[in-house]
């Protein structure tokens, strides 16, 4: 390749694991609907974000597109413990009996920014959900991460989302990415 990639080079083995159990340990906590501790792995200025699915032609992509105006998620650290609050009000009715949700992570690069105690992390996660009528679906999304280090812990601070489907794959998103 003669171009050269639009990051630094990746991190070295031991702070890559890091990244890597990190996102195991997220993946986990999402699944176990443990969202105190998933809350805890944010910074204050999270911001959450991902837009409807947009499609276009390959001779669009040459152009910068910007995403829809509509958004699947546009929060900060407010409206995620919003969302995570409905749980406990009964009202959620999509998610009660609860739905069984996995997690699998993959993809993992890591590189560090310009910011000291910062790093870009890029992965895919692959969600399997199934609910109690046996219907399940399957939902992959790429997601680019900032994560830094704050109180002494890497949180995560920004987290962009793109679903690799055409259209949203199903009827409600009640959980996170």
């Amino acid at each position: 390749m003669s171009q050269s990639l639009p990051f630094k080079n990746a991190v070295d083995a031991d702070t890559y694991q890091t990244f890597q159990t990190l996102l195991y340990k997220e993946a986990r906590l999402l699944d176990h609907e443990e969202y105190d501790q998933w809350l805890a792995m944010l910074t204050d200025d999270i911001h959450y974000y991902m837009p409807v699915p947009a499609r276009y032609l390959r001779e669009e992509k040459k152009q910068a597109i910007k995403p829809l105006d509509a958004n699947i998620f546009n929060d900060y650290k407010k409206q995620l413990e919003l969302r995570i609050a409905r749980f406990a009000t009964n009202l959620v009715w999509s998610e009660n009996p609860q739905n069984l949700i996995n997690h699998s992570v993959s993809n993992i690069e890591v590189f560090p920014t310009d910011v000291e105690g910062e790093w870009n992390v890029l992965s895919v996660v692959t969600v399997l959900r199934s609910r109690l009528d046996g219907v399940e679906k399957r939902m992959v999304v790429s997601r680019n991460d900032i994560w830094r280090i704050e109180d002494n812990s890497l949180k995560l601070a920004k987290r962009n989302m793109l679903f690799n489907h055409a259209v949203v794959p199903d009827s409600n998103l009640n959980f996170f990415f």
